[in-house]
């Protein structure tokens, strides 16, 4: 076990994503190149399999590369794709083993076989926790790979319809699923459509599905469509089981995890409620404002939620230095501070943020969120307390008032370590957190007071450079305040003011009723 580690940890550090990404689909190749061919084979028969296989496999990766380069498909995720699309081939080499399948001995036909292939597990689990890009490309890849089991008649053209059909309708169905619900209802609609699919190629063809063994009574025909939803019902079911195992495996978080993280039950949430309430309440409502603003520009919502919510979680180490956990600023711990050791306490959140998370497991894309919604700022309040107490030091020197000359004010002592935002999600969370900050320090807020506070922060982050990395457009910066604008307004919305009730009057209406009646009635 140890050399293998070694050995990993060599690959790892020797290897580039790429290098990775074509080791990992070369050994794919060879593992279906070992399940597709047998020591009974011909040669001939051996040579066009392996064949096909590296032929396609090539053919798949160049595809892949011309239209997928822009999103890097790391090491975890191609291990995951290859390990789907190995394990669908192999299941339909075990189901089936085209054409000498014992099953064909039971008067079963080819076509009515054709039913019972698990076409949509692979596209379906890839669309699940890779995507709905990666599972068409999945549905394609099995579909290719699957036909050079196939023999070469009739039975392949259908099984690369049938696969090309299921796999598609699994992968879009399959997308963004917030209840594990939705994928056994993703299975039962591919059933339905595999058989709808075998029924138009039956009456294309012209032999009908069940074909001369099995007959074309209504009761052979009912027991296919059943046999196809219940077998994709299966796999939908597969699907649902096996997926926190592979999700563990790879270290991959699906849209359902992500919704799971944002319970405030939490175990995190729920000490960050007891430990520091005033950071959990600005944490709720950043979350509201990633939201509205990913909503705005098309990000995903469920994802800036959550890093909303997580985003401050390093505050769990030092509650009482933070001013919202702070009822009464005259007690702050930081009147007995200087400015540096006070800017020590309130840099180290992001860090112990990060050792919180990857503790507790958390996504690596909340854990980036955390390291960078502060990006490279500067701790503005103490920075300035510093300047004036070296301005002041120094006035003093310079009058000799004292002997010492003060030592400048290091500005990297203040300054938060990075990185500045890499995505969008992490962009908006970044600021909604400003932006919710500094507007709660506003009296009485009117609409045009938020409005200037957010176009300043914006201004300035953009001048500082905090979100050039971010992906944000200056047409998304534009959505995202507005979004900020009207979230802040319906969270903060004032009420009317109620006349003080005249004494005597009891508060309920239903309590005054009896005496009212009491008086009429006498």
């Amino acid at each position: 076990m140890a050399k293998i580690s070694q050995f990993r940890q060599m690959l790892e550090k020797g290897l580039s994503t790429q290098q990775k990404n074509l080791l990992i689909a070369v050994l794919g190749v060879a593992a279906l190149g070992y399940i597709c061919t047998d020591p009974g084979q011909s040669m001939e028969e051996a040579g066009y399999r392996l064949a096909w296989l590296v032929l396609t496999g090539a053919g798949l990766g160049i595809l892949h590369c011309v239209y997928h380069g822009r999103s890097e498909l790391n090491a975890r995720r191609a291990g995951l794709l290859t390990l789907l699309i190995v394990m669908q081939v192999a299941l339909i080499r075990g189901l089936g083993n085209l054409p000498g399948s014992a099953l064909l001995e039971h008067k079963i036909t080819h076509a009515q076989l054709l039913l019972g292939l698990p076409y949509g597990l692979a596209p379906g689990m890839a669309s699940v926790m890779l995507g709905k890009r990666l599972g068409v490309f999945t549905a394609l890849c099995t579909t290719l790979f699957g036909m050079v089991l196939m023999p070469q008649d009739f039975t392949m053209a259908n099984y690369m319809v049938l696969s090309l059909v299921a796999g598609l309708i699994s992968a879009l169905l399959c997308d963004s699923v917030e209840r594990r619900e939705r994928i056994l209802f993703a299975g039962t609609m591919t059933g339905v459509a595999v058989f709808v699919a075998a029924v138009a190629l039956g009456c294309f063809c012209g032999g009908g599905l069940s074909g001369p063994q099995g007959g074309s009574t209504p009761s052979v025909f009912a027991a296919e469509a059943v046999a196809a939803v219940v077998v994709n019902f299966l796999v939908g079911v597969f699907i649902s089981g096996l997926m926190p195992f592979l999700e563990r495996l790879f270290n991959i978080s699906t849209h359902i995890t992500w919704l799971e993280w944002s319970d405030v039950n939490h175990p995190l949430l729920k000490k960050l409620q007891v430990v520091a309430p005033g950071t959990f309440h600005h944490s709720m409502y950043v979350q509201r404002l990633a939201e509205a603003a990913a909503e705005a520009i098309g990000a995903d919502v469920t994802r800036a939620g959550v890093c909303g919510l997580f985003h401050d979680i390093g505050k769990l180490e030092n509650p009482q230095y933070f001013t919202e956990n702070i009822s009464d600023q005259t007690l702050s711990p930081h009147n007995a501070l200087t400015a540096e050791a006070s800017a020590r306490t309130i840099l180290k959140h992001v860090k112990d943020g990060v050792e919180i998370a990857r503790k507790h497991k958390l996504n690596s894309r909340i854990i980036s969120a955390i390291r960078e919604h502060h990006g490279k700022l500067l701790t503005c309040f103490f920075y300035r307390k510093a300047m004036d107490r070296y301005a002041e030091e120094k006035k003093k020197f310079d009058e000799g008032v004292i002997d010492t000359c003060p030592e400048e004010v290091n500005k990297e002592n203040f300054a938060y370590e990075g990185p500045i935002p890499q995505t969008r999600e992490s962009g908006i969370v970044s600021m909604a957190d400003a932006v919710e900050s500094a507007t709660r320090s506003l009296v009485n807020p009117t609409e045009e007071a938020r409005r200037n506070i957010i176009d300043k922060i914006f201004r300035e982050r953009i001048l500082d450079g905090h979100l050039r990395d971010s992906q944000l457009t200056l047409g998304d910066i534009d959505k995202i305040k507005e979004a900020f604008l009207s979230t802040l307004g319906a969270m903060n919305h004032n009420r009317i003011a109620y006349p003080p009730r005249p004494e005597g009057e009891t508060a309920s209406a239903s309590a005054a009723a009896p005496e009212k009646a009491a008086k009429s009635a006498s």
